[in-house]
């Protein structure tokens, strides 16, 4: 019986649901909307990010990024826009953007009839990852009993602690872009090249291997894949050798700076200063100019 009584409360209940929906309408119906305006672009293929939009009282322009070589002549864009809007050429149709300036109008009209210009110019993509860069630093940061009253930390060259890190101090890492993914994402190339000495750098602290700490950045050639969302290049995907890495850029974009997380922490208590540093490093980052 108490079954029962728990089915019928619940029959009732949903019945109950079921009338309020009935009842509900849309809060926007007797409102007239003016809006005239392209909320979202995106081609079905070759686009890097998402468009740029950008609008004023009386203009609109839309700005998309793709990989060069891109075919222009039969662009299908999904186009999204303003609440009850319209445009044309309407979302899905073929448009060509291969002219001089790959450049295309489209107008919308906003539920009350009144209606815009948006220009929307296609452009290539110029990478800011693309170019050889130097290696010009290598520093790691440590915590040593993190929270304690008794905890320190600092950071450091890590040629301080592990001389034969500064072998990498000469090499240059060379990246190209090859393509774009479905959703986005750049795929590309890297070298990452031994400078005059031809060296890479053995992380050894005296006897112990510090390798699988700070052998971050791949050596020699390999390929990678960058995602915007969360600024960040993947070395190697989908391989063992898989590295991802924060992309921070300095304001000109001549600088580049790649933190990698090498935790967890495994200090050794009965080390000296040096390898308890090392063993609690927490970063550590490449500082690239170009």
């Amino acid at each position: 019986m108490k079954f029962q009584k728990i089915f019928l409360l619940s029959v009732g209940a949903l019945t109950s649901l079921s009338s309020l929906n009935s009842c509900q309408q849309d809060p926007f119906e007797d409102i007239v909307s003016h809006e005239r305006a392209i909320t979202g672009f995106a081609l079905a293929q070759g686009q890097i990010g998402v468009a740029e939009i950008t609008r004023t009282a009386e203009t609109g322009k839309v700005v998309v990024y793709v990989v060069p070589n891109t075919d222009l002549t039969k662009v299908t864009p999904r186009i999204e826009t303003s609440y009850h809007a319209e445009v044309s050429p309407a979302s899905g149709v073929p448009t060509d953007f291969s002219g001089t300036n790959r450049t295309r109008t489209y107008n919308v009209t906003s539920q009350s009839g009144e209606t815009r210009q948006w220009t929307v110019e296609i452009k290539d993509y110029v990478s800011d990852l693309d170019g050889t860069w130097s290696v010009t630093n290598l520093q790691f940061q440590y915590f040593i009993g993190e929270g304690e009253s008794w905890g320190w930390n600092g950071t450091k060259a890590l040629a301080s602690n592990i001389p034969d890190a500064s072998k990498e101090l000469d090499n240059t890492l060379t990246f190209a872009v090859t393509g774009v993914t479905a959703d986005g994402m750049l795929t590309g190339t890297y070298n990452h090249q031994a400078g005059p000495d031809g060296q890479f750098a053995n992380f050894m602290y005296n006897t112990t291997d510090y390798n699988y700490k700070f052998r971050r950045l791949p050596r020699n050639q390999g390929t990678w894949l960058r995602n915007f969302a969360d600024n960040t290049i993947t070395f190697n995907p989908g391989t063992t050798q898989t590295k991802t890495v924060a992309l921070e850029f300095s304001a000109d974009k001549r600088s580049l700076k790649m933190p990698f997380n090498v935790q967890p922490y495994d200090i050794d208590w009965n080390g000296d200063g040096g390898k308890k540093e090392l063993g609690g490093a927490k970063t550590y980052w490449y500082t690239l100019r170009k």
